[in-house]
């Protein structure tokens, strides 16, 4: 299993093409963000438009001497609607592709990153019955067009509806919720941020176990794995049980999927506090980001020691990274995240890569374009990129 990874350690950075590419009006979420009142702060629109400026992006890749590049295929815009296949759209992703590997970088991809086709929200998303086999059939036909790819993300982030169900279903008020179902002609949990446990733990399991043997079945020799959202998972003392509930709940299910893959993409941005009343959150007092997470670059390090302890698949670290403004703070965080990757790694735990969220400032869903996460960002008069400090951080990181 693990001869099918690269031999050398990805260094590299990640996009999800809703976020960033802009205008992707076949999809799910491009119908909710248009819905009246609207679930999100804001519209995507042209977001970063990185689907024309893709190769001037992974030139940055390039300049950083990064060698690995995560990005998403957008299957609204390869299957717009049910059985209509778009070769425009199969060929641009080729030459994403293409624009990678000419530059020495690998290029990571995954299938499905929160977004899907409107049709395929209509028909239940992750809840249709048909959902495993229609996905199935979309991580054939991309395997089969994009040659030289390094990796392949099954489905980001599969078990993050089990987790966050709870503040996703807070956020809609009755009117929101109506619009947002009127928007996509179907009850909201079929937009994946909103599907139900059952859907999670049914068909989305399947979803993976299908497409995965679709790509093995394609391309033998090509890695594949799924991506999850851990947090570094805290307990106050008298706590314990709260936090190994939460564990057993929300993460070994899918690790326990995960041991028949090549590897698995692990991305974690903080840590979690269970407290002895059963409640969970912050720990208080301490220092937040913008998004109000815990400010914890020691989590991704923690995180990966934990899965070592338990489960010997082979561990990416496909997402992690600093939201805010202060790019400063983002640069130590990169430098003490990396520090704790090296260190787990230094007792024990298989990790073959990392790749730090987000490549680009760009649209984090229902927050819009408030949250910082990027190593650039793209403003001003057309869009200009305008590469950070920290990016040269990371850069300086994988050249050792």
């Amino acid at each position: 299993m693990t001869g099918r990874l690269p031999p050398h350690f990805l260094w590299g950075t990640a996009t999800a093409a809703h976020q960033v590419e802009g205008n992707n009006v076949h999809s799910d979420c491009w119908a909710l963000e248009h819905a009246e009142p609207s679930l999100f702060l804001e519209p995507s629109g042209d977001a970063a438009d990185h689907y024309r400026r893709y190769e001037e992006d992974i030139g940055i890749v390039a300049d950083l001497g990064l060698n690995a590049y995560r990005f998403s295929v957008e299957w609204a815009r390869v299957e717009p609607e049910a059985g209509h296949v778009s070769e425009v759209a199969l060929d641009h992703y080729c030459r994403m592709a293409e624009a990678c590997l000419s530059r020495g970088i690998a290029p990571v991809v995954t299938l499905h990153h929160f977004t899907q086709p409107r049709w395929l929200a209509r028909r239940g998303g992750f809840a249709a019955p048909d959902f495993p086999q229609l996905f199935a059939e979309q991580a054939a036909r991309v395997v089969r067009a994009l040659d030289g790819i390094a990796l392949v993300c099954t489905i980001n982030e599969l078990n993050l509806p089990a987790i966050a169900a709870p503040y996703f279903r807070g956020r809609a008020t009755a009117e929101q919720r109506a619009a947002a179902e009127r928007a996509l002609g179907a009850p909201l949990s079929a937009f994946f941020l909103h599907a139900d446990e059952e859907a999670i733990f049914g068909n989305g399991l399947a979803a993976h176990r299908a497409a995965r043997a679709a790509i093995r079945a394609e391309r033998a020799g090509l890695a594949v794995g799924m991506t999850l959202a851990i947090s570094e998972e805290h307990a106050e003392p008298g706590a314990e049980a709260v936090r190994d509930r939460r564990r057993e709940l929300y993460y070994a299910p899918f690790l326990n999927a995960a041991s028949e893959d090549d590897f698995v993409g692990v991305q974690t941005y903080s840590r979690m506090t269970s407290r002895a009343d059963g409640s969970v959150g912050v720990i208080a007092g301490g220092t937040a980001t913008t998004m109000g997470w815990e400010d914890r670059p020691e989590a991704i390090g923690a995180v990966c020691e934990w899965i070592a302890s338990r489960w010997s698949v082979p561990m990416i670290v496909t997402e992690n990274g600093y939201v805010g403004d202060d790019d400063a703070r983002r640069a130590e965080f990169i430098a003490a995240a990396v520090a704790g990757v090296q260190g787990a790694m230094a007792k024990g735990a298989d990790v073959r890569g990392y790749l730090y969220w987000s490549l680009l400032d760009n649209f984090e869903w229902m927050l819009g374009y408030r949250q910082r996460f990027g190593l650039v960002s793209p403003g001003g008069v057309g869009q200009a990129r305008q590469v950070k400090a920290s990016a040269r951080t990371l850069s300086a990181l994988a050249a050792g």
